[in-house]
């Protein structure tokens, strides 16, 4: 698991291991999510 910073509302939420979408919780606005190393999720854009 790791954490990503939502680009809309700012707030941290925390992503599954490998997943590829993930939705913020605090506004629902939905990312794709990449993983440049095994334990570090990173926002690529949306979804």
């Amino acid at each position: 698991m790791s954490e990503v910073r939502c680009l809309n509302c700012l707030k941290r939420f925390t992503v599954h291991s490998q997943v590829k979408e993930a939705s913020c919780p605090h506004c629902k606005t939905k990312y794709r999510i990449s993983w440049p190393t095994p334990n570090q999720a990173k926002v690529r854009g949306l979804a």
